[in-house]
């Protein structure tokens, strides 16, 4: 024997399956508008060497994520790491200190785009050399920039590129 459905349980039924049957397309749609993933960005033997380095030393004692919860500047990245050795007991090694702060400068440093020179803002941007004497000539002509608009003006750089690191450029 079958339970008897009244019309209004069949349409309710009808209705919900439409529904489904909606969002399963809508999803689907979705999907399809989406950009096609990118490639995993290829990490250099250096940043590799760095990322490395990083870790055996200084994550032994904090996480990665509140070492590098702010951008600092070369030499403030000096004087944190200073602090550790000396105020801190941590142990690193020449060699390692070097890797370290270089990567911490590459991947989570600051530079101010007003008074930097040229090693600084390749360094930190990740700009060419050529790059780098277009901003200090356009600094020169212009003055200083008074906002990441003004500064992606500058003949050869990438908005988009440092768009990315916004946070990395200060004025």
């Amino acid at each position: 024997m079958h339970p008897i459905e009244s019309p209004t349980t069949r349409s309710h039924g009808i209705a919900l399956g439409g529904l489904a049957l909606l969002l399963m397309v809508l999803s689907l749609a979705a999907g399809f508008a989406q950009e096609p993933p990118q490639k995993p960005e290829t990490k250099s033997a250096e940043d590799v060497k760095g990322e490395e380095t990083f870790t055996r030393n200084c994550v032994k004692c904090h996480t990665a994520d509140r070492v590098v919860g702010s951008r600092r500047t070369r030499p403030q990245w000096e004087e944190v790491m200073t602090t550790m050795q000396t105020a801190r007991g941590a142990i690193i090694s020449d060699e390692d200190w070097d890797v370290v702060l270089n990567f911490l400068v590459k991947h989570h440093g600051r530079v101010n785009v007003n008074r930097a020179p040229a090693n600084d803002l390749i360094e930190v941007l990740g700009v060419t050399p050529e790059v780098a004497e277009n901003i200090l000539k356009y600094r020169k002509e212009h003055g200083n920039f008074e906002d990441f608009d003004g500064f992606a003006k500058v003949p050869g750089l990438e908005a988009e590129k440092l768009e990315k690191i916004r946070d990395a450029i200060s004025f």
